[in-house]
């Protein structure tokens, strides 16, 4: 009979998550960078937990190495004390990963997030996550005294504080954990309700944003086995709380991220033809507080266009309606305002008001002088609609230029 060893089996787990998690993790950054340009906070937290998590299962994987998943009479003293080291860094780059993951999505949720109270819980929530990974983070560490000897006994003096205190600490951070995965997968609910979007757009970008808080799960799967951190034969005992612990990592972090791929989404249905163009609907307000680039402006408009499939696209249309059944009478029988458009310069000639109206102009001159026929049977119309995209760099110019002329005036 063959030694028991789950140790490739935690191999695999790691290997799968952290590629799923990095892969997922580098798609983000280049949406944000490139197409988006807008990486913000939360983007940074998720490429720091994303670092973490790497961290996290290069200890594992060395941990199996030395004897994760083996029980302990299979194990040479030595390699027993490597593995129990490798799992004390284990503790820390997972309670940082998690921190910051969940602080990137709600950071995210912040973003669209209008009401008050939405916000705050959304903060109240990342309070929790910050409490609580915190405490388990510094409980970790500082369990014995001096620090080597959690992973190292044999031949040397020290003191630790009871396992029980670490188990217990482990269901309330589990505990805590639910909570604010909860949170966050009920909150985009009510955000995006409130989102100027159509009820399809909203009912698709639901599950979206809610694919961030799918780690509970692994949560949940992980709390039967948190109380084998009192196992004297730890490095077998332990390795279910291991692979849950990665599953947990890797879900927040991939989840995450997919939540802000849109763009890159609608150019890829594009490309495969699901699509004929990208969706020229009001875009959600992630990913909208950045300035567009100095060249989005310029001759290369297509290709912003391009990139920028979820903006505004700047467009100017006057449509008029007339009755058929109706003579439409010409443009020089109507009066014209004394003012009407007249441009002179000195030594120059002078130009008709009728030279230089164009299609738009003659169209609101017909619509100012029969006000009173539009009243009456609404046989003629006329439609001006303009949508334009302006970015918060923008806005501000605007606001601190109207602010000098008001002081100088």
């Amino acid at each position: 009979m063959g030694i028991p060893n789950r140790g490739p089996e935690l191999l695999a787990v790691n290997i799968a998550f952290v590629s799923t998690a990095v892969m997922a993790c580098a798609l983000r950054c280049f949406v944000r960078l490139k197409m988006v340009k807008a990486f913000g906070l939360d983007d940074y937290l998720m490429v720091l937990a994303t670092l973490f998590f790497v961290g996290y299962t290069t200890s594992s994987c060395i941990g199996v190495h030395y004897g994760t998943g083996r029980h302990r009479i299979d194990l040479a003293p030595e390699n027993y004390e490597k593995g129990r080291h490798a799992w004390f860094f284990c503790y820390l780059f997972f309670s940082v990963s998690m921190i910051c993951s969940k602080m990137s999505i709600g950071y995210l949720l912040l973003r669209i997030s209008i009401r008050r109270i939405h916000t705050w819980t959304i903060y109240s929530a990342m309070l929790v996550s910050i409490v609580a990974g915190g405490t388990f983070f510094f409980v970790c560490l500082f369990q014995c005294y001096p620090v080597s000897y959690m992973y190292a006994k044999d031949n040397r003096s020290g003191k630790c504080i009871d396992n029980t205190v670490i188990t217990a600490l482990g269901y309330v951070y589990s505990i805590f954990s639910i909570i604010s995965d909860f949170t966050f997968a009920i909150i985009p609910g009510f955000l995006i309700w409130n989102l100027q979007l159509k009820r399809r757009a909203k009912i698709a970008l639901i599950p979206l944003i809610t694919m961030g808080c799918v780690a509970s799960a692994a949560v949940i799967a992980r709390l039967p086995f948190i109380r084998y951190f009192n196992s004297p034969d730890f490095l077998w005992a332990t390795t279910d709380i291991a692979i849950w612990s990665t599953i947990e990592m890797g879900l927040a972090i991939t989840a995450g991220s997919l939540a802000t791929l849109r763009p890159l989404f609608f150019i890829v249905m594009s490309k495969l033809g699901i699509t004929t163009r990208p969706s020229r609907s009001r875009p959600s307000a992630y990913g909208m507080s950045a300035p567009l680039p100095g060249n989005a402006a310029s001759a290369s408009g297509s290709k912003a266009e391009h990139f920028r499939p979820d903006m505004y696209k700047l467009s100017a249309h006057v449509q008029t309606r007339i009755s058929e059944d109706e003579d439409i009478p010409q443009i020089d029988d109507f009066p014209r305002s004394p003012n009407w458009f007249n441009t002179s310069t000195q030594g120059g000639s002078k130009k008709s008001s009728h030279d230089t109206d164009n299609e738009s102009q003659k169209s609101l001159r017909i619509k100012s002088a029969r006000p009173s026929m539009e009243d009456a049977n609404m046989h003629h119309g006329i439609m001006v609609s303009k949508s334009f995209y302006i970015t918060d760099e923008e806005r501000n110019s605007i606001m601190s230029r109207e602010t000098r002329e008001t002081q100088y005036q």
